[in-house]
């Protein structure tokens, strides 16, 4: 078991798969693992989304979800991709979550030996739209199973709930002018500034489980530093507990604010929340002897919980090193997990 998750995990890591990228290597490779241990897959593709892999052995039980997308690999490295050291192993995607996928593979092939059924989803565009989420979410392999298990890294926590995630554009609109008469001008980046004053005392720093978070995270503005700005944008990401619905939240961070500025929405995914006292939930704190725990991230929960009402977040990994250099993830706790998974799915499947 460890060495077909080391191995195949170092391959998949020195595959690059950013969300925009291109997905014909990593998908080739993935579903070359599928078929090695004879699980039967479709590969969906469209306009609107990157390519969905779905797989299925029998009929119903657990949904296994993953994806395959990676953020960018980015610079400030001190360990090579697919380096292991101290059983851990280095890389992009090492986390999230090509290492909770290939768990995933491991325990699919302990399930087919078995006969227990069960479902895949292995999406490649959960890191920007999550469009391939939404695009299979109502297929039978989410619809009919007993609960859909988002393997995302949660420390082995069992996660019954998410924040939302608003992410927007903000434009400020000036004047062209030479820099010796600013007063010719109007300066689109000092415009800027008390909007994004505003928009920081939004922000709770560590942001905690009924908390929001506010980050500006890209700002652009300026053509060379003797002109005058006539534009400046920036881009905004907000994390939102359940007790704010869109039309509150928009009023909350934009009422304040005075000056003009142009508002376009990137993405607008709801906060989800899954009674904690459900079978489906507590089977698995029980199954995986764990606690119960809050993300303040946002997953493909969102996605699938509109056509099934039991979707739960739980895998291996630390989330706090994620998306940044020397992201990693400990090799034991793959291995580990595979028998909670087995475990789980066996039980749900005589819930069914």
């Amino acid at each position: 078991m460890r060495d077909f998750i080391e191995e195949n995990l170092r391959k998949m890591v020195k595959i690059e798969s950013k969300s925009e990228g291109p997905m014909e290597e990593i998908i080739e490779f993935t579903t070359s693992l599928l078929d090695d241990i004879g699980l039967d897959y479709e590969v969906i593709e469209g306009d609107e989304f990157n390519p969905v892999i779905v797989a299925s052995h029998g009929e119903g039980g657990v949904c296994f979800s993953g994806h395959l997308d990676t953020v960018p690999i980015g610079d400030g490295w001190e360990n090579e991709q697919g380096e292991i050291v101290d059983d851990k192993m280095y890389g992009r995607g090492t986390l999230d979550m090509k290492g909770p996928c290939v768990s995933i593979i491991a325990t699919a092939k302990r399930l087919i030996d078995e006969d227990i059924p069960f479902s895949i989803i292995f999406t490649t565009d959960e890191e920007n739209t999550m469009n391939g989420a939404k695009h299979v979410s109502d297929r039978p392999e989410v619809t009919d199973a007993p609960v859909v298990l988002v393997c995302e890294p949660t420390d082995m926590r069992v996660v019954n709930q998410e924040k939302g995630v608003y992410q927007f554009e903000v434009t400020t609109k000036g004047e062209n002018a030479h820099a010796s008469m600013p007063e010719k001008g109007d300066n689109a980046i000092v415009k800027m500034l008390p909007i994004l004053k505003s928009l920081s005392r939004k922000n709770n720093i560590p942001a905690g489980q009924d908390e929001m978070s506010c980050c500006v995270d890209v700002i652009e503005g300026g053509e060379a530093t003797n002109v005058i700005p006539d534009s400046c944008r920036a881009e905004v990401d907000v994390r939102f507990p359940d007790h704010f619905d869109k039309e509150i939240l928009k009023k909350y961070l934009f009422d304040p604010i005075d000056e003009d500025f142009d508002l376009k929405e990137i993405q607008f995914l709801e906060s989800v929340k899954l009674d904690e006292d459900r079978e489906s939930v507590q089977t698995l704190v029980e199954v995986a002897d764990a606690e119960m725990w809050s993300v303040p991230y946002g997953t493909e929960m969102v996605r699938f919980c509109k056509t099934n009402e039991n979707t739960i977040i739980f895998g291996p990994g630390r989330v706090d090193v994620a998306h940044q250099p020397d992201e990693y993830i400990d090799l034991p706790e793959l291995v580990k997990v595979v028998d909670i998974y087995v475990d789980y799915a066996k039980v749900m499947v005589d819930s069914d």
